[in-house]
């Protein structure tokens, strides 16, 4: 590394670190006013609660690393600016291009990181922690059937279920999915069922069967209809949430649906989007490079302003683009990917104003 690039990295780490702290701290912080009133009222252990927010803490990082990068760009290139060492080396010859290229170099490395991270770590932190949750704090089995969440049994059987009465065992808007020797595999919908000693008693459903080309052979109509369940109706030990799994999982998930003709809309949102928010670092970078210096020369507490409406609008952006990609109002493309792209590309184009300059 030249020693621009070591100058401009090391400015970088102190801010960084100190933002992921801060951010942190401030999510925790909010996490445990809330279970305040459990542990008081309700006799929750503080040793489950401590727990709980530790294996929270990968899942909070990976949402602060984009903001605690973008004020750390604000902070470093304010400073510089400040004390016209941008300006120096701008007379130097030095290209505000060249000046960009190490924090860009860092922000995708951050990126990196956020991924894996996102990847291996959040995915089993979050059904631990979930299963404190239910286990500890709701008083519920570890393994309880969850409700609007798909999972499979030993005989490569997907289940989903809208409702789930624990007391009585009753399961209501049932979803069956076998995958067969074909390519698609049969559905059974009910409207609900009831478990007996190994098998799950269905009422009102309806069986599809479909050939290879996804054309449906037959359907029919039943009042009621047995299903052999080997494993007892509270004890799936495979469930994960969209958050639970990594995206090979997910994406295995959503390919076993699509056969049976599910809407995965919903699934494939969550999936592009496990790619699109690490990527966030990158855009929130190449955003406040050029909007830190001109922010500095305008007022100190300018560029932190200009970093916080960054930060509002860019999330109120992209949420609003995944509900309508898991509503298929769009596409999940679209929805994972416009927002950071959109915003990327005006970050380009006020990064090249700004070397014009």
């Amino acid at each position: 590394m030249k020693i621009l690039d070591r100058y401009l990295v090391r400015e970088l780490i102190s801010p960084f670190l100190l933002g992921i702290a801060g951010f942190v701290l401030i999510m925790t912080t909010d996490l445990l006013f809330t279970f305040v009133d459990m542990i008081i009222n309700k006799g929750i252990p503080t040793w489950a609660i401590i727990r709980l927010v530790i294996y929270k803490l990968p899942a909070i990082m990976v949402l602060t690393f984009p903001v605690s990068f973008l004020f750390a760009v604000a902070i470093a290139l304010g400073r510089m600016s400040r004390e016209n060492e941008i300006s120096a080396m701008r007379t130097s010859g030095i290209s505000f291009l060249r000046i960009s290229l190490p924090i860009i170099a860092v922000s995708i490395a951050v990126s990196i990181m956020a991924f894996f991270t996102n990847e291996f770590v959040v995915p089993m932190a979050n059904k631990i922690s979930d299963g404190i949750i239910r286990q500890i704090i709701y008083k519920q089995p570890v393994t309880d059937v969850k409700e609007q969440v798909f999972f499979k049994d030993s005989f490569e059987r997907y289940y989903y279920i809208r409702k789930v009465s624990s007391k009585n065992s009753v399961l209501e808007n049932v979803m069956i999915y076998e995958l067969g020797q074909g390519s698609f595999p049969r559905v059974i919908i009910a409207k609900r069922a009831e478990a007996a000693a190994g098998k799950w008693r269905l009422y009102d459903g309806v069986v599809q069967n479909f050939d290879d080309n996804g054309r449906m052979k037959y359907e029919a109509s039943f009042s009621s209809m047995d299903v052999l369940i080997e494993e007892n109706i509270m004890r799936f030990s495979e469930q994960k949430t969209p958050d639970e799994m990594n995206s090979g999982e997910l994406k295995a998930l959503i390919d076993s649906l699509d056969r049976g003709g599910v809407n995965t809309s919903a699934l494939s949102t969550d999936l592009l989007m496990k790619f699109s928010i690490p990527a966030t670092t990158i855009v929130f970078a190449l955003l406040a490079i050029p909007l830190s210096i001109p922010a500095q020369k305008a007022g100190k507490s300018w560029g932190f302003l200009i970093s916080v409406v960054i930060v509002f609008s860019f999330y109120v952006f992209a949420s609003v683009s995944r509900s309508m990609g898991r509503g298929a109002m769009v596409s999940p493309f679209i929805a994972a990917w416009f927002p950071p792209v959109f915003v990327s590309l005006l970050g380009i184009i006020l990064l090249y104003r700004e070397a014009k300059h």
